[in-house]
């Protein structure tokens, strides 16, 4: 190994040996990275996301409308925050931890092109002190109060010790449609990760929402890093394979007892294949009312359409035991009424 590569080594693993409470604890620096150190994320890789024998990520976005419909569930459940997100990061470019801050500029006005081309209404907000669409700290904390906007990368640990926070504000940002349905975060933990939120009951309209503004980046000649093997190329390997996180803002105050056990959601979501993050996502707290964001768990090794249909499947169980766990609590409370 070159002494070079050994450097970049050092780099992918930053994270984790600077954070003891790291799960992975690596940052790739490079698409090629993947390759070059194989010997060392594969087998971290195939651990992380349970892959047995050989496995090639596939594509699939045939995802049904009018099938996923939330008030099936739940008849109350008809208009829930519902939102789904790809990782992308782009051919040609470094991965966030270790470019610079020239090249985070240059890769933030590339993006500002192809906004405005890709023909969909919207506006480009930057946090690069000097550019033409930059935005005041107050107008930035306004995005970040509606869950648009992602925080001040400089207060995350792991994200300063593995270079991803590295020249923060410059070459950060977000685009945001007209309509306020679909976002386009730049210069996060990837270089793009692109959002459709839609309030409604439909999984299948996030999906696509999502997928229309997916095809118009694409359209605008950007060509997306993927691996052979592993699909698509993220800088953490946790979210390799499809890049997608689905997931919907579900309330939940009999399992967690009004927001008081917050890992009882946690470990019950755990055995069903989906994650409880907080209502601002990781590493935030759960409300009053047990409002959690719920996703599927899987990224590799399933499509797309997987995701979607086990996150369905997952809220079905889920939305049981919450129904179960308030059946309970009431003959509880009738017994010590008595």
């Amino acid at each position: 190994m070159s002494e070079e590569d050994q450097q970049h080594f050092l780099d992918v693993m930053m994270g984790g040996l600077a954070n003891d409470d790291s799960s992975v604890g690596v940052y790739a620096t490079r698409p090629e990275d993947y390759d070059i150190f194989s010997f060392y994320l594969e087998p971290l890789i195939r651990e992380y996301h349970k892959i047995e024998g050989s496995t090639k990520q596939e594509h699939d976005w045939n995802i049904p409308v009018g099938e996923y419909v939330l008030t099936k569930i739940d008849p109350r459940l008809e208009k829930v925050s519902m939102r789904a997100r790809v990782a992308r990061n782009v051919k040609g470019f470094n991965l966030p931890p270790s470019m610079d801050k020239a090249e985070r500029i240059k890769f933030e006005n590339k993006m500002v092109e192809v906004f405005d081309s890709f023909g969909i209404p919207g506006k480009y907000h930057s946090l690069t002190p000097g550019h033409k669409n930059f935005i005041s700290d107050k107008e930035a904390d306004e995005l970040r109060h509606k869950h648009f906007l992602f925080n001040d990368m400089t207060t995350d640990n792991h994200l300063t010790s593995s270079g991803v926070a590295s020249d923060w504000p410059f070459g950060r940002g977000i685009w945001i449609s007209t309509d306020e349905t679909k976002m386009i975060w730049i210069g996060e933990e990837d270089q793009l990760r692109i959002i459709s939120i839609v309030q409604g009951n439909d999984l299948g309209q996030v999906d696509k929402s999502l997928h229309d503004l997916l095809t118009g980046i694409e359209k605008s000649g950007l060509q997306f890093a993927e691996h052979q093997t592993y699909g698509v190329v993220t800088t953490c390997p946790t979210n390799m394979g499809t890049g997608k996180r689905q997931s919907i803002l579900g309330k939940f105050p009999n399992i967690t007892k009004q927001g008081t056990d917050e890992k009882k959601l946690k470990d019950l979501a755990r055995s069903l294949g989906l994650q409880a993050r907080g209502i601002g996502g990781e590493h935030s707290n759960m409300d009053k009312e047990g409002t959690a964001d719920i996703s599927p768990s899987a990224r590799f090794g399933v499509t797309e359409a997987i995701v979607t249909k086990r996150l369905w499947e997952g809220l079905i169980k889920l939305y049981d035991l919450e129904k179960q766990a308030g059946e309970g609590g009431e003959r509880q409370n009738c017994c010590i009424i008595q």
